[in-house]
């Protein structure tokens, strides 16, 4: 009975040297994390029974997320803005974090607190897209070819992208990129 306990002390410490090392490496969910530890379970804990393993795996999440290692608001926050920079609509990041496994309720309390503390991101973000795609104001060649296919193209990159018609409008009806930016500025000022 004595040598069982010690083994399941070694599963608990082997588990947890495994959070620990991913979580030194990478900022992650829960649900990452948890896959991460089943991986490794199934490749270096074989002979481990599967109901106790989960256990253990549910113990270790729960040691991360106490010590603050894992926090899927802060996770979602974080990405939020680092997607708004990148220039992603917000389609896009609500994808990428369903993919991460962030729950439907943390994202939309995410975005909302994110949104009301911070106006026009959506408009930053596409101005930001259209600045690294050189489309709209910051189209640079000299010669136009025709306008309206031109304006087409534009305005399909942009859907692509997941911004909706109204914020590419009013991306694409800036005169020059000196607008653009002028406008961007004054976003993040009122931030």
């Amino acid at each position: 009975m004595k040598e069982n306990h010690e083994y399941t002390l070694d599963i608990k410490k082997s588990l947890m040297n495994k959070a620990l090392s991913y979580l030194s490496k990478f900022s992650s969910t829960e649900n990452k994390l948890n896959k991460i530890l089943n991986s490794f379970s199934d490749k270096y804990l074989k002979t481990v029974n599967s109901e106790q393993l989960s256990k253990e795996i549910a113990l270790v999440i729960q040691k991360c997320k106490d010590h603050g290692y894992i926090d899927d608001i802060e996770f979602t926050k974080n990405k939020i803005e680092k997607y708004i920079n990148l220039g992603k609509s917000e389609k896009y990041i609500i994808f990428n974090l369903k993919n991460y496994g962030i729950s439907k309720s943390i994202i939309e309390a995410s975005f909302e607190e994110f949104f009301s503390s911070q106006k026009d991101n959506d408009m930053k973000a596409a101005i930001i897209f259209a600045r690294k795609k050189n489309i709209g104001p910051f189209y640079k060649k000299p010669d136009k070819p025709n306008p309206d296919k031109l304006l087409n193209k534009w305005f399909s990159s942009f859907a692509r992208a997941g911004f909706n018609y109204e914020v590419s409008k009013k991306i694409l009806n800036f005169e020059s990129s000196f607008e653009a930016e002028n406008f961007l500025c004054n976003i993040d000022n009122k931030q």
